[in-house]
């Protein structure tokens, strides 16, 4: 009974998969509703978030699901909400739907505010070549 288990110890786990899969596709990991993480979390792919996170979260992309909550900060190159959020988000392309409830500072090139979505905060939506400029600027 104890050889099994000392066998199965002594495998090496499999390689992690890189950032895109043979596909060409962006890794997915998946938070179910019954989840809930505090910490930080970082990841090169894509979130989906149905449970509740608290703490600093940086992806590249963040789905947060209608039972999806999040309490600290998200970094994150697209956003995507239809649950709440309390905190701060710092992406290029954020688009807040129809359920979302958001309580946060948002910086963003692109913001995409649906029908219906509650949003309380300070915004700021700032394209790119503004931001090129300010760092030019800055560096003379």
């Amino acid at each position: 009974m104890f050889a099994k288990s000392q066998d199965v110890a002594e495998k090496p786990f499999p390689p992690l998969p890189s950032a895109e899969t043979a596909a060409g596709n962006p890794r997915r990991s998946v938070l179910h509703e019954d989840i809930t993480v505090n910490g930080t979390l970082t990841s090169d792919g894509i979130l989906d978030l149905a449970g509740f996170f608290e703490g600093d979260l940086t992806v590249d992309t963040l789905v947060l699901a209608r039972t999806g909550r999040i309490k600290g900060n998200v970094r994150a190159r697209n956003v995507t909400i239809e649950g709440s959020l309390q905190g701060t988000i710092s992406a290029i392309s954020v688009t807040l739907k129809t359920s979302a409830q958001v309580t946060a500072d948002i910086v963003a090139q692109k913001l995409v505010i649906e029908a219906g979505a509650m949003i309380e905060g300070r915004v700021a939506a700032k394209s790119n070549q503004t931001q090129d400029q300010a760092s030019a600027s800055q560096v003379a």
